[in-house]
């Protein structure tokens, strides 16, 4: 039965992820966000740990960035995740499950628009 509701669950997180999610390709992506907009990238992870970089040059900007593990648990991190404001999300993602990793970069608090790059390697 347990089985079961975990498969239930990662039906429903597919279910739930957009389908205009774009595969990064050669680990980084260019790409921009307005206000309250979000963008949406996949990567297939098959080592034990990997890195996660985003990056974006107006300090007034906030972007977050949400990274959804393939059994459906998600954590949201914002510039100040790792006690420094320098626009810049920096994450190592250690004892990392073996599938598809979904990122989500949104405009938290955008005036105009905001050019990022995002790097899964």
């Amino acid at each position: 039965m347990r089985e079961f509701k975990i498969l239930l669950a990662v039906a429903a997180l597919v279910l739930l992820l957009p389908a205009n999610a774009k595969e990064i390709e050669i680990n980084t992506v260019y790409d921009s966000v307005r206000q309250g907009e979000a963008d949406w990238f996949y990567e297939y992870i098959s080592s034990s740990s990997f890195d996660v970089y985003l990056v974006w040059n107006n300090p007034s900007n906030s972007l977050t960035l949400t990274v959804y593990s393939p059994d459906g648990t998600y954590q949201t991190f914002r510039d100040s995740s790792d006690g420094r404001v320098d626009r810049k999300i920096l994450l190592t993602i250690s004892n990392a499950q073996t599938g598809l990793w979904y990122f989500k970069v949104y405009g938290e608090k955008v005036s105009g628009v905001q050019h990022y790059s995002l790097t899964v390697v």
